[in-house]
């Protein structure tokens, strides 16, 4: 058999090793059954869950043609990375709106097609969302701003 999908074929089988260890290590805990859940239970099945849609994209990859495997870039992994790091950071110091402007700036640097007016408007935006939904309606106690 030929795999005509290479990358359909190499998400399914990650989607799998993935779908593995998430059952591995919900083992450590008590299964249940149906009527008394235990904390095991969910994990399992959102594992076998995936694992199932593993086996189905890994499938589809002998049949259907499919695009390479692009090559490996190195950027968009360490910038958003860093982009991450930076939020977690910037949050404890900063407060949750320049964190969430400082997630948005740095991260869109992944890209080398970056326009600057359209990252600046999504960085106001998903601030103002960020707020708007996790310290007006949720109630979080996440500081909005500088802490002296």
């Amino acid at each position: 058999m030929r795999i005509r999908a290479p990358k359909d074929f190499w998400s399914g089988l990650l989607f799998i090793g993935i779908a593995a260890a998430f059952i591995g290590l919900a083992q450590q805990y008590k299964m249940g059954d149906m009527h008394r859940m235990g904390p095991a239970l969910f994990p399992t099945l959102v594992g076998v869950l995936l694992a199932a849609l593993g086996v189905i994209i890994a499938l589809r990859s002998f049949v259907i043609d499919g695009p390479p495997v692009p090559r490996f870039q190195a950027r968009p992994l360490i910038v958003s990375l860093a982009a991450i790091a930076l939020f977690g950071l910037a949050l404890n110091f900063l407060g949750l709106v320049a964190a969430i402007v400082a997630l948005v700036l740095v991260g869109a640097w992944a890209t080398r097609e970056v326009k600057l007016v359209q990252t600046v408007l999504l960085a106001a935006l998903l601030a103002v969302f960020s707020v708007a939904v996790f310290v007006w309606l949720l109630g979080l106690p996440l500081p909005l701003w500088p802490t002296s």
